[in-house]
């Protein structure tokens, strides 16, 4: 009989709708607190639960009185320790050397230049690899740390008032740099297990990068028809020939497109993309990407995706946090906008600290990728007309 344990991170999955064959055999231990746990077996919200080690330390507890089949994780900064506690259990799954090829983005680019085009890059131990990096590639440079997520903590170094401003910043001891890649930036997302093959391709409405220079922050999707969309599949899987991938997993892939038609990687996780992905993909194909690749992770059937073309594609716009007490606009009022939706834990003066950072999103459909586009420009600017300063928080607004 199973026994699965859990170190969750997401705020709004519901383990009993998604496993409800195991519901009474889920001993979880969450980075936030959920709603709905009372038929798990076990349940802990574990305060500060990236950084600690209690997690790890239970489930081997547990372990001894009775085995776990599966353990299982949601999140990205999760994968190496819940790899560990497997091997070390003899639990199948993920191994270490698999997870630390998909999170140390230094080793990932290692492994992945063996089949596909990446940007130069170095590990950095000081700041002497730093300039000797710029004078072999010049300028642009970006740098980062080699375990972070969500673009925090880039530096996108131009010129030399760039490096000497960087350098005024306390060194990490974690820090990659690579090569500026020109180009518009794709992302795959897909799910892949035994018997079961869902890839779906998207481009970003902006770099990543934008959001830190005040740029609002969007996605939208690709016909998986189209011919670009079946080159980033493609690409996908060469870049996973490279890799020791797990049973099942899912897989988020960020890939340039350059000026001169080349695709070239930029990062790899084996995980559920973030930010507005899983919402997007279960409004254009009926596909939930993490129960998917959960139910497949613990031995449980999942439909296969539908083949068919969808009828309409999906995207979405992120306003940013503005850095001051503002209030959110309504609903905007076109037919097309599927889901909108206000960040009601936003503190009301925030400012972005990564890439999924908003005030507000909104979901728009269209025929395909352009009508999409067109789309969201008009969702954003109905937006941003409308944001108005506010002196006092209201209802949902905390206090600062």
């Amino acid at each position: 009989m199973s026994n699965v344990a859990v170190i969750n991170y997401g705020q709004k999955l519901d383990y009993a709708a998604m496993l409800p064959e195991l519901v009474d055999r889920l001993q979880v231990f969450s980075h936030h607190e959920l709603k709905s746990t009372e038929s798990f077996a076990r349940y802990e919200y574990v305060e500060n639960c990236e950084a600690v080690p209690y997690a790890e330390l239970m489930i081997r507890r547990l372990a001894r009185e009775r085995p776990f089949t599966h353990i299982v994780t949601d999140n990205e900064y999760d994968l190496e320790r819940v790899a560990r506690i497997r091997e070390s259990l003899g639990i199948p799954g993920q191994s270490t050397k698999s997870a630390l090829s998909f999170r140390d983005k230094a080793v990932m680019k290692e492994v992945a230049s063996r089949t596909v085009p990446t940007a130069a890059f170095a590990r950095l131990d000081s700041v002497v690899e730093l300039t000797g990096f710029i004078e072999e590639f010049g300028y642009p440079v970006v740098v980062k740390p080699v375990k972070q997520g969500g673009s925090r903590d880039i530096s996108v170094l131009r010129g030399e008032d760039d490096l000497l401003a960087f350098s005024r910043t306390p060194w990490r001891e974690d820090l990659m740099v690579e090569d500026f890649i020109e180009g518009q930036m794709y992302h795959v997302d897909a799910v892949l297990g035994d018997g079961f093959r869902f890839v779906a391709s998207s481009r970003y409405l902006r770099s990543c990068l934008g959001v830190f220079s005040g740029e609002n922050s969007g996605s939208l999707q690709l016909r998986r028809e189209d011919a670009f969309a079946k080159r980033l599949e493609e690409f996908l899987d060469r870049t996973l020939d490279a890799f020791d991938v797990p049973p099942t997993s899912a897989y988020h892939l960020e890939v340039f497109h350059t000026p001169d038609d080349e695709l070239v990687l930029c990062e790899i996780a084996s995980r559920v993309g973030g930010d507005r992905i899983p919402a997007l993909t279960r409004a254009t194909y009926g596909v939930d990407l993490h129960t998917a690749a959960l139910r497949l992770s613990c031995g449980l059937p999942v439909d296969p995706p539908v083949t068919t073309p969808p009828a309409e594609v999906h995207g979405s716009i992120s306003i940013l946090p503005q850095g001051r007490r503002v209030s959110p606009p309504g609903r905007p009022p076109f037919p097309w906008v599927t889901h909108y939706e206000v960040n009601e834990q936003l503190a009301p003066d925030a400012v972005t600290l990564h890439s999924a950072s908003h005030l507000c999103f909104a979901i728009v459909r269209g025929a395909d990728t352009a009508e999409v586009e067109k789309r969201l420009f008009e969702t954003e600017a109905w937006l941003m007309a409308r944001l108005a300063v506010r002196e006092s928080a209201g209802p949902g607004w905390p206090e600062s």
